[in-house]
């Protein structure tokens, strides 16, 4: 089935994913692709080879939260916590330091080897509020970034402080970006003059590992090199270098894919043979984990 959604996007539902062709994009003042990503080199302002903190907010959700292992991954509360940890993540599972400083606490995770996801209680010291963290570990992955977890109106209240009576007027709901502006501001970051370039509330750069890979596809006819990432909520978007390296025309087909996508977005469904100026485009990959993890876990 497609769909027209607003011009110049128009999305194609196939079973089990969502394929959006970026047919033009005259309104953004687009660059051609083979100038926008030439051999990859990226600004240094895109660069990611540093890790970034990555940002969460307490909503009463439960936090997920993946560990690498034998890799630290340090995660801040704006308030100073301790942690209750289950029986079986044991010394030998898991390595748990935590530092109080004044008006917030940093919990220093390593874990020493895979474990399944667990639902570990963290407490307010000072309120005696508790978060709740899904915690795992994964040989698979491989974000350390450091996570800094904001808890509104941390001041000491108690839960029952903090909520508004029946006769208050609630406050408008906030919704997270959709795929579609997520996948709009990805190609703006690639494509766009900066002056255009938007990074919508609730959105964040997370790290990626730019080294390129033929296992993107079946066949192992196209080049795939992760540019550059963000997260949503528990989105993740991967803006993706396509480039073919075979002497023939490329189609791009989604059901060719490897990994696990909920949408996946071309910019160009066309490859020219390798070497001529349009054997290069950009796939933009929304999944529930890291483009690696989508692609390790296949």
């Amino acid at each position: 089935m497609i769909r027209a959604l607003n011009p110049p996007i128009v999305l194609l539902t196939l079973p089990g994913l969502a394929l959006t062709l970026l047919l033009s994009m005259p309104a953004l003042g687009l660059a051609q692709p083979a100038e926008a990503l030439k051999a990859a080199n990226l600004p240094p302002e895109l660069s990611l080879a540093s890790p970034e903190l990555e940002r969460r907010v307490w909503n009463k959700v439960p936090i997920r939260i993946a560990l690498p292992v034998n890799r630290e991954r340090l995660v801040t509360f704006n308030v100073p916590v301790r942690v209750e940890l289950p029986a079986d993540l044991d010394a030998g599972t898991l390595r748990t330091q935590i530092v109080a400083d004044t008006g917030s606490g940093t919990i220093y995770w390593t874990a020493l080897k895979a474990f399944a996801s667990h639902r570990i209680q963290v407490q307010d010291i000072g309120s005696g509020n508790i978060y709740l963290v899904d915690l795992e570990a994964s040989a698979n992955t491989r974000d350390s970034t450091r996570i800094e977890v904001t808890v509104p109106d941390a001041k000491g209240q108690s839960v029952a402080d903090t909520v508004p009576a029946a006769s208050d007027t609630p406050e408008p709901a906030t919704s997270d970006p959709d795929p579609v502006s997520l996948t709009r501001m990805a190609a703006q970051h690639l494509y766009a003059p900066e002056r255009l370039l938007r990074v919508p509330d609730g959105v964040y750069r997370t790290p990626v590992r730019q080294a390129s890979t033929k296992a993107l596809f079946h066949g192992g006819k196209i080049e795939a090199t992760p540019l550059i990432a963000w997260r949503a909520g528990e989105l993740y978007i991967t803006a993706v270098k396509l480039r073919n390296l075979t002497s023939s025309e490329l189609i791009l087909d989604p059901r060719t894919l490897r990994g696990h996508w909920q949408t996946a977005t071309f910019q160009h469904n066309l490859l020219k043979p390798q070497g001529s100026v349009r054997d290069t485009t950009a796939a933009y990959l929304i999944s529930s984990r890291p483009f690696e993890e989508r692609i390790d876990g296949y």
